[in-house]
């Protein structure tokens, strides 16, 4: 055991891992990154929900260490989207367990991010989350968005901060939360789920926001702790013109519809949100347009099925400014 965890409760953490991908070892370098954990001991579980995966989850076991493969459960669904097989594991999880992380299936954390994760936990956390880098970006997120400034949070480390600051606007207006960095307390929120009619966007933003409107403790790594991979990923297919990114924008529209509907935001995020929902209307109809020209006709099953649900967005797509 790691001597830093020693003379201590160790904490319980589930690690929650939606699985789907069309190339072979992809899930299992992802779990070959937990097993490299120097603080390994504090994951008493590791579920990998098969979501229908091309490449059964099965076949991407082989040869773990055996202080991991231990550990891992296999739990298999019909495709249905991330945010039903998280929401599976969610229900899955252990009892008696302290934390629960996400890790996507490639994506693959460096060796001290559950170190970083306990420390945090141990000094009052009820959410976390750490600096990452995503797909072909050779700046962290933290620098390339520009937001995140770390003398305006206190640092337990020099490396460790308690944010301080409106976290529900920094969601709504300019997320640096990667999902895969992500560990919260679940004895706290252990009713929290994703909304599983949001598949291509806004789902995990929701997840955040619900929490952060509970007034937590939250804390964060500066440093980058994850690194994002090349699987199958949600926006790599979401190119101008396509019946992925209608889905997206569909999506994109329903999230910050329900964000203003349902959640009390300040006054200039609401702003914000409507402009962007203004926006994403927008495009919507801008993109469903090419989608036809290069006879994408399901795209426009998309738009007539949106419509149908909120016929408002043709008067936002309408609007200037």
């Amino acid at each position: 055991m790691n001597n830093a965890l020693k003379g201590r409760r160790v904490l319980k953490i589930s690690v929650i891992i939606p699985y789907y991908q069309r190339q072979e070892g992809t899930l299992h370098r992802t779990l070959a990154s937990i097993a490299s954990q120097s603080a390994l001991p504090c994951i008493t579980e590791v579920i990998v929900i098969d979501d229908g995966s091309p490449i059964p989850a099965e076949s991407e076991l082989s040869a773990l260490p055996e202080a991991l493969s231990n550990k891992l459960r296999v739990i298999k669904q019909e495709n249905a989207g991330v945010s039903k097989a998280r929401n599976k594991g969610l229900d899955s999880v252990a009892d008696g367990i302290d934390i629960v992380a996400f890790l996507d299936s490639d994506d693959n954390w460096q060796q001290g991010h559950i170190q970083h994760m306990v420390q945090a936990f141990e000094n009052g956390a009820d959410f976390y989350f750490a600096n990452f880098c995503q797909l072909n970006q050779d700046i962290d997120a933290f620098s390339r968005g520009g937001r995140m400034q770390l003398h305006e949070h206190a640092a337990l480390t020099d490396i460790l901060h308690t944010y301080q600051g409106d976290m529900s606007t920094q969601i709504l207006t300019g997320n640096l939360i990667g999902t895969s960095t992500v560990g919260y307390r679940f004895t706290k929120y252990q009713s929290n789920r994703f909304r599983e009619d949001l598949k291509f966007a806004g789902e995990d933003y929701l997840f955040w926001l619900e929490i952060a409107l509970s007034n937590p403790s939250i804390m964060f790594t500066s440093t980058v702790q994850v690194v994002y991979g090349e699987g199958v990923n949600i926006f790599s297919s979401a190119q101008w013109g396509t019946t992925h990114l209608q889905q997206r924008l569909r999506d994109e529209i329903f999230f910050r519809s329900s964000t203003l509907k349902d959640y009390p935001v300040a006054e200039q995020t609401e702003q914000e949100l409507t402009k962007r929902l203004k926006e994403n209307c927008k495009q919507f109809f801008s993109n469903a347009k090419s989608c036809l020209k290069h006879g994408e006709i399901s795209a426009m099953f998309i738009v007539l099925s949106t419509v149908v649900k909120k016929p408002s967005i043709i008067w936002l797509a309408l609007q200037k400014g």
